[in-house]
């Protein structure tokens, strides 16, 4: 074995000298770290099976209360007094009802809101409905009615239309102050028909402009010329067919009821007057006026 060998300075090293210590020994102990993978991966195993545990323990609470929801009795529609109407003047709650015949004995859970508002809003005095669920057991519909605003004659018959055009059956004693509407056929589109209604509802506008209730002398309007509204007012000796044209409809009424005492003093007989020209009143037109400034 080789002795001792020379250091850098060309100096024998000597085996007990410090310098030889400090050669073999690190000046700083070296930090030995122990690997702690198993007890990681047990504590990540242990937080998936607490996972799937909490997930397992939440779906079969889900599902328990799905069940006892919708299969349990307790919150099952019992029949048609289950459903209840709020708003209802004119529609019956059995109407309202019977459009839920085919949920009776099922879940209110299992009910479709949706497709039931829009069967109820099928009924003819309904305009707007909601339907919201009330544990443990009932529905409860909310009904927004149509308003009349008008009488319609209808061949023989007499019913009711509100502003957008929709036909309205008559309640049984009912009571109502409207003009009767004419010129409006069933087999007018939804569309021209509401915009007839437009019409007529400008009409009574203006004939109360000013705080005046000019409306309440109108019998009848009709609306089958959408160029010229006609309208009648009963006077002593009959009903007497104004026509108005689309346009001043207030000051054409004044300007007949300002005139009218001129030929009733005369005792002429006047059955329609027209009023579409400015400046100008004919009576008993039996032609259609020429055209002239309105």
């Amino acid at each position: 074995m080789s002795g001792p060998k020379a250091n850098g300075k060309g100096a024998p090293l000597d085996w007990e000298s410090d310098d030889a210590e400090n050669f073999r020994r690190p000046r700083r102990p070296v930090e030995v770290r122990r690997r702690a993978g198993w007890k990681q991966g047990l504590l990540a195993g242990a937080k998936v099976f607490l996972a799937f545990a909490a997930v397992a323990a939440v779906g079969s609470a889900g599902y328990l209360a799905y069940r006892f929801a919708v299969r349990g009795p307790f919150f099952r529609l019992s029949g048609p007094e289950a459903v209840e109407v709020v708003n209802g003047e004119h529609v019956s709650a059995a109407a309202v009802a019977e459009r839920f015949a085919e949920d009776t004995g099922r879940s209110i859970f299992t009910v479709p809101l949706d497709d039931r508002r829009r069967s109820v809003e099928e009924i003819a005095w309904v305009e707007a409905a909601s339907v919201q669920r009330v544990l443990p057991g009932r529905l409860r519909v909310y009904l927004r009615e149509r308003t009349p605003v008008g009488f319609l004659r209808q061949g023989t018959s007499l019913e009711l239309v509100d502003a957008h055009g929709v036909i309205l059956p008559l309640p049984e004693g009912s009571s109502y102050a409207f003009p009767v509407l004419a010129g409006l056929p069933e087999a007018l589109e939804p569309e021209e028909r509401r915009g007839r209604v437009a019409l007529y509802l400008e009409f009574l506008t203006d004939l109360g402009r000013n705080d005046k209730d000019y409306s309440r002398q109108i019998s009848e309007v009709d609306l089958s010329d959408p160029d010229d509204v006609r309208a009648s007012l009963l006077e002593p000796d009959g009903a007497v067919w104004l026509h108005f044209g689309r346009d001043r409809y207030q000051e054409k009424l004044e300007a007949y009821l300002e005139h009218r005492a001129v030929w009733q003093k005369n005792g002429e007989a006047v059955r329609a007057v027209d009023l579409r020209y400015r400046g100008q009143i004919i009576l008993n037109p039996e032609t259609p006026a020429r055209t002239g400034t309105r």
